[in-house]
């Protein structure tokens, strides 16, 4: 019998961070590739060198598809896979090219980007600075304070 989903998420909340990125990092691996399609994101884990350390972190993430680009999108710029990507400049995506240049995006590309990728959640994170639903203008003013990246192929 598996087990249901409240029994699951009882399960996840009582992980560690580490071990719900962990969890996650290894369901997401195991799983095959979802194509990207355009207005819509698909699962990847991004691995980056720790700012400090220089250890590869590998960290599960949504890659955004918006106008034939890709974009990784965060409501604040202090986690840490942010500030790594920040300090790098580059990393790679479980799944797809062998590398990806990352550029921190303005908010005429970036404000865009983060309604479509909000438009497909269930259920929307408090911790973004603005509601899921906020038109694209209001998402605009809190760009940085926000992470909106462009990911291109090296």
């Amino acid at each position: 019998m598996s087990e249901s989903e409240s029994d699951l998420r009882a399960r996840f909340a009582a992980m560690s961070p580490a071990e719900r990125t962990a969890m996650m990092v290894n369901r997401i691996n195991s799983m095959p590739a979802a194509p990207y399609a355009e207005g819509k994101y698909v699962l990847r884990v991004i691995q980056v060198p720790g700012r400090v350390s220089g250890e590869i972190r590998a960290t599960p993430i949504a890659v955004m598809q918006w106008q034939d680009r890709r974009y990784l999108c965060a409501p604040n710029r202090h986690r840490d896979w942010v500030r790594n990507l920040l300090a790098a400049g580059s990393c790679t995506l479980s799944a797809d090219e062998p590398e990806y240049r990352v550029t921190l995006v303005d908010a005429a590309e970036g404000a865009p980007a983060v309604s479509g990728y909000l438009g497909q959640l269930d259920r929307v994170s408090g911790e973004w600075p603005f509601p899921g639903d906020a038109p694209v203008e209001e998402i605009g003013k809190h760009i940085d304070s926000i992470a909106v990246f462009r990911v291109d192929p090296v």
